[in-house]
């Protein structure tokens, strides 16, 4: 937008939404993330910059990602006499999730792990090795949600943008993906760097946790998976027969935390013995969810393993 005296104004989103009523608004969403005096100032000259343009309601929304907790905008107000101005937005804190980081690694919302890795990089701002083993866990566990290829490879692109590490450690970070998955996995290799090869290749295959998700749902949806392939857990419940909807789902589930914890444990902790690996494909849901919370901040691979009994 431009404003003759206030210059140009950059939005980071703007959206055209029709309501349940039918109507139509705008939503203008504004990512800030440092404190600014002025902010809820500069979100009402938006607000009254697009009205005036477009004649809708709009519907402002601020997604703070900065470290203080107290900085919290909500709107502006002015009065000159009888003359009352009140401009309200809504906010969200970034930095409100910092304890729901395990709650959000279960899920396969993609917002949901950009908002963790967000977290985690304030987190450890201070302390890079400490980033460097969430970012591995963050890296591992996106090829586990049944994304298609390209949106695994844009959220690791994100990812790997916003948790940035000194040479040495991402060298190191490589080096243990590479050990782990073996450099034909590649979506461990540099997003930029994957993206080169990937344009020499002719076809491509989906990553090993899809399929393995696939395999483990089969058993309950053998007619409904017939025809195409599966993208997902939602397209896998629309194929699936009614009645073998509920195990194909857990069974999918279970295929997946494990695939994530044996993933995880092995980057930390290197490579797990027979042992290790029968005690995490005996557990169940709950149990590989207390592992999967607990892998980011144990010691040794018992302290995973006891989590589960907690």
């Amino acid at each position: 937008m431009r404003d003759g005296a206030l210059g140009l104004r950059r939005l980071d989103k703007l959206m055209r939404v029709t309501e349940p009523d039918s109507s139509s608004c705008l939503w203008h969403i504004e990512v800030q993330t440092a404190s600014q005096a002025d902010f809820a100032e500069r979100m009402f000259i938006c607000y009254y910059r697009l009205y005036e343009r477009f004649r809708l309601p709009v519907r402002s929304i601020a997604i703070l990602g900065d470290l203080s907790p107290t900085w919290r905008p909500e709107g502006l107000e002015m009065i000159s006499g009888r003359t009352h101005l009140s401009f309200g937005f809504e906010t969200i804190k970034l930095i409100d999730f910092e304890d729901r980081i395990a709650e959000l690694l279960l899920s396969d919302n993609v917002f949901a792990w950009l908002v963790s890795a967000h977290v985690a990089t304030l987190r450890t701002r201070r302390e890079l090795e400490d980033r460097m083993r969430v970012k591995g866990c963050l890296l591992t566990g996106i090829h586990a949600c049944g994304w298609p290829k390209e949106k695994v490879l844009d959220v690791h692109e994100l990812i790997d943008r916003m948790m940035r590490l000194p040479w040495g450690l991402q060298q190191q970070l490589d080096a243990r993906l590479e050990d782990l998955f073996g450099r034909s996995a590649m979506p461990y290799v540099s997003a930029y760097e994957h993206r080169v090869e990937k344009r020499a290749k002719i076809k491509g295959r989906q990553e090993g946790r899809l399929e393995g998700r696939l395999e483990g749902r089969m058993e309950g949806r053998m007619e409904g998976r017939m025809e195409g392939r599966m993208e997902g857990r939602l397209e896998g419940r629309l194929e699936g027969r009614e009645e073998g909807r509920e195990e194909g789902l857990r069974e999918g589930k279970l295929r997946m935390l494990r695939q994530i914890v044996l993933s995880q444990l092995g980057l930390r902790f290197g490579p797990l013995d027979e042992h290790v690996q029968q005690v995490i494909a005996a557990g169940t849901v709950e149990d590989l969810e207390r592992q999967i919370m607990a892998v980011l901040e144990a010691k040794s691979i018992e302290d995973v393993i006891e989590s589960a009994k907690h």
